[in-house]
């Protein structure tokens, strides 16, 4: 009985002292291997990112990552909105292997906030839901974007005045819009204009422009109809609805002095409404009331 106590007592302590030198044998093993493997890592992660980084070769559109092919989304947009090559915007986006690109197209234009890249964005969506008409729209060249960049005033100082009687400067005339590019599209539902009104400086803020507002039968705002501005320089088309804090069915483009025609086309058909004229850019407003700066037009579906 006594040498089962002796036993039991002693025991513990034995294994206590043999766990320490255990511990106390390994601990600077244990360090040395920890930092090995940290070092290991480091250099490891050193010459994989500095020394032999990855280079790819023949990647494909789908490689790329999801924000990525956002703005390759955006590109094919907008090289279709200067083009209206369909056949190849629908090309560019098979390549990115997309599970569902009209459902991406929807999102990016409601999230987008240029108002340029979202006009693109849409068209090329309405040609997806379309593409038979997509594919039959003629193509055409990119021209240069126009600058509406205000030309800079000179400010000319006579210090000693002198009698001489100004030239009469016969008025510069306008230049004629050019016919319409787009062809009507019979199918499309009919618009009727039921208000048109010249605009002025104030009116517009300074600004020249055209705004175009597109009301269904009941009178409510339609939003995506596109709409066609025929002018000298060329023509231009934009999207209503890019606007929602000024209406569903609103939509304007800045402009030029000069005479231009109004007409909707694709989604919707109405007659070209012409003679839309814009006087020469007044500085200040209040240098003359009665120049004609802008021009609301208002469509109504018919029933």
């Amino acid at each position: 009985m006594t040498r089962k106590r002796f036993s039991a007592f002693v025991f513990p302590h034995e294994r206590v002292q043999a766990a320490r030198l255990l511990d106390s044998n390994f601990r600077p093993l244990i360090v040395s291997w920890l930092l090995a493997l940290g070092a290991g890592i480091g250099v490891g992660l050193f010459l994989a990112w500095y020394i032999f980084p990855v280079s790819y070769s023949n990647a494909q559109p789908y490689d790329l990552t999801a924000p990525d092919k956002d703005d390759y989304i955006k590109m094919i947009a907008a090289s279709y909105a200067l083009d209206n090559n369909y056949a190849l915007a629908a090309q560019r986006l098979y390549y990115l292997q997309l599970p569902d690109a009209a459902a991406r197209l929807t999102a990016l234009a409601r999230m987008e906030t240029n108002p340029l890249t979202q006009q693109a964005l849409v068209k090329l969506r309405l040609g997806m839901d379309a593409p038979s008409a997509a594919l039959k729209r003629a193509t055409s060249t990119p021209r240069p974007t126009r600058n509406l960049t205000p030309l800079p005033r000179i400010t000319v100082i006579v210090l000693e005045p002198t009698a001489v009687l100004p030239t009469a400067v016969p008025p510069t005339a306008l230049p004629t819009p050019i016919p319409p590019t787009s062809e009507p599209n019979p199918n499309a539902p009919r618009f009727e204009l039921i208000d048109r009104r010249a605009l002025n400086c104030v009116s517009v803020g300074g600004d020249a422009s055209i705004q175009v507002e597109v009301r269904d039968a009941n009178g409510r705002g339609l939003p995506g109809i596109l709409v066609e501005i025929n002018s000298a320089r060329g023509n231009e088309q934009f999207y209503t609805g890019l606007k929602p804090e000024r209406g569903a069915g609103f939509g304007d483009v800045a402009v030029l002095p000069g005479t231009y025609a109004v007409h909707l086309i694709e989604n919707a058909n109405s007659d070209i409404f012409g003679d839309l004229r814009i006087d020469a850019n007044v500085v200040e407003c209040d240098s003359d009331l009665t120049a004609i700066q802008g021009w609301r037009l208002v469509f109504q579906q018919t029933p």
